[in-house]
């Protein structure tokens, strides 16, 4: 079951693009980057989620290089650049409307595979690929462990929940508005709860010893004999 493509208004998307780049550009020169740099930074944040998924669809030309996202991204990272202490002002509601369009850039990604008969399991890893693949090309460049990654940001456990509810919903009822709706409001509360909360996402767990007494397996202890 095919799917259509998300419509995003063209402000969105330009504010997206642009506050994605801004946040590339101040995070380079908190590295001390210089203005290639920068610029690298701030582009591949910008439009890093939705490149790395077209590469892995293999569509010969990226969106980005499409609808001019490349010269928002640049426009950021001058921004970023010049304007650096100004625009780290705007860091709080580049957070909001990052937050608000986690879900959007997730229902864009997993309508991109339905649209080419995909199965629903690539689906969900394309919608997060699309949601989180630019911070993590930022933090890759600038050499962080990637935050979207880190305990409680709520940031890739949210677009995995957006992916989720979408490919459920459509797969249940194919009624698409549904579940796009679902999955943006689902992804935006449950990052806005978390970031209100302080929540914290979870640290591995090691159940090995647990397993070992379910199976009823224990560690064999060796005696050694002292030396003679």
């Amino acid at each position: 079951m095919s799917a259509e493509i998300l419509a995003v208004p063209g402000i969105v998307e330009i504010a997206a693009v642009t506050g994605g780049a801004i946040s590339g550009a101040l995070h380079a020169k908190q590295k001390r980057m210089d203005l290639m740099g920068i610029g690298i930074v701030a582009i591949c944040t910008g439009v890093g989620g939705g490149a790395i998924r077209d590469v892995i669809l293999g569509q010969s030309v990226p969106v980005f290089l499409i609808q001019n996202f490349v010269l928002m991204a640049l426009i950021g990272a001058v921004a970023g650049y010049f304007f650096g202490s100004l625009v780290s002002e705007l860091e709080p509601a580049i957070y909001v409307l990052d937050t608000l369009l986690i879900g959007v850039w997730v229902v864009i990604g997993a309508e991109k595979a339905l649209a080419l008969d995909l199965p629903y399991s690539a689906a969900v890893f394309l919608g997060l690929t699309t949601a989180i693949g630019g911070g993590l090309l930022r933090d890759v460049l600038c050499r962080n462990i990637p935050t979207a990654l880190m305990p409680g940001q709520w940031v890739a456990a949210a677009a995995i929940v957006a992916a989720l509810l979408f490919v459920s919903l459509f797969a249940l009822t194919g009624n698409r508005p549904i579940a796009e709706v679902t999955a943006i409001v689902g992804a935006t509360t449950l990052r806005a709860l978390s970031a209100r909360f302080h929540w914290i996402t979870p640290d591995a767990v090691d159940a090995s010893e647990r397993f070992r007494r379910w199976l009823g397996l224990g560690r064999e202890r060796t005696v050694r004999s002292p030396a003679s």
